[in-house]
């Protein structure tokens, strides 16, 4: 698998890197990732035996960066990998994991930047995780914690060799400028798919300027851009997703059925993800291994190819 920096003098990752993140949607809005531990404490019958199954496959194919969290499925998805870490050559990986969010006594989520919850959480993942270091450390996302007290905690967990890089997660730019003011930070990850663009506007400019590296994430939009949804769904959740409310829904399955008709609409839309310039690596989720054997195999797509797959989003309706 094709490799890039995944920042400006870095260690060299995998285009396609694999997430056990599960980012916020119209059917599993933030408020719920962290309540969703397995229901069953058989793997076979969890989805942890699918997981992992999925996991070591992926490290088969070529995919040395695996994204992770402190909050997702209370935890699991981390002991999920922690077992196979177990069992690959360690130095040969790039795991990343994210912290902030927790639950309080009362069984709400709250959003915690301070020193002493990403400490914490730092210990819980490397105890999860089975490993004595995490290469790259990031904020899931933003919170009211000043600046300097989150770079206190993030130091402290570099002085200790614990993390070697820092990053951020869901932050705007004016966020990433004001903790940049007091540590490094080598990366940030946002969501970067065919109608997500945001980061296009500001942030993988002001990564390619500073040599900040980029983690594109939710490239299939919680597979909205596969063509997995007929359009009839109906969500009631109060937390959604812009583009699972209607009339933005019925297009977006739209778009995605014809983006099928050109091919297959998975691997265009990392190709897609993967041509922005500043990428540097694109992060797909969790799929059966015969879904992630395409997926690993997406390359950036040309010039001419981008534009079409422009033309067609703008011909849906959801760019100017």
């Amino acid at each position: 698998m094709r490799k890039r920096p995944l920042f400006q003098s870095g260690p060299d990752v995998s285009e396609i890197g694999l997430s056990l993140s599960a980012p916020p949607t119209a059917s599993l809005p933030l408020n719920q990732l962290a309540v969703l531990a397995p229901e069953s404490e058989d793997p076979a019958v969890s989805g942890e035996d699918a997981m992992a199954t999925a996991i070591r496959r992926a490290i088969e194919l070529g995919v040395n960066l695996i994204d992770t969290d402190w909050i997702t499925a209370n935890g699991h998805a981390q002991e999920v990998l922690g077992r196979i870490l177990e069992t690959q050559q360690r130095e040969s990986l790039i795991i990343t994991t994210k912290s902030g969010p927790r639950l309080t006594f009362h069984g709400a989520l709250t959003l915690d930047n301070s020193r002493a919850n990403l400490i914490n959480q730092c210990h819980d993942s490397l105890f999860r995780l089975k490993t004595e270091y995490i290469d790259l450390y990031q904020l899931h996302w933003p919170d009211d914690t000043s600046p300097i007290q989150t770079a206190r905690g993030l130091q402290d967990i570099q002085s200790a060799g614990q993390a070697k890089w820092f990053g951020v997660c869901n932050y705007n730019l004016p966020q990433i400028e004001a903790l940049g003011g007091h540590i490094k930070l080598q990366t940030v990850q946002a969501p970067l798919n065919l109608l997500n663009r945001k980061a296009l506007a500001d942030l993988l400019p002001w990564c390619i300027a500073g040599g900040v590296g980029f983690l594109a994430s939710d490239p299939l939009l919680s597979g909205l851009l596969t063509g997995r949804f007929t359009g009839t769904e109906e969500f009631t959740d109060d937390d959604r997703d812009e583009y699972f409310t209607q009339p933005h829904f019925a297009k977006a399955v739209a778009l995605a059925n014809d983006l099928n008709e050109l091919g297959d609409a998975t691997t265009l839309a990392v190709g897609w993800a993967l041509a922005q310039p500043g990428v540097s690596c694109v992060l797909c989720p969790v799929v059966p291994p015969v879904v992630l054997e395409r997926l690993v195999q997406a390359e950036p797509l040309e010039p001419a190819m981008v534009n079409s797959l422009d033309e067609l989003v703008r011909a849906h309706g959801f760019i100017g």
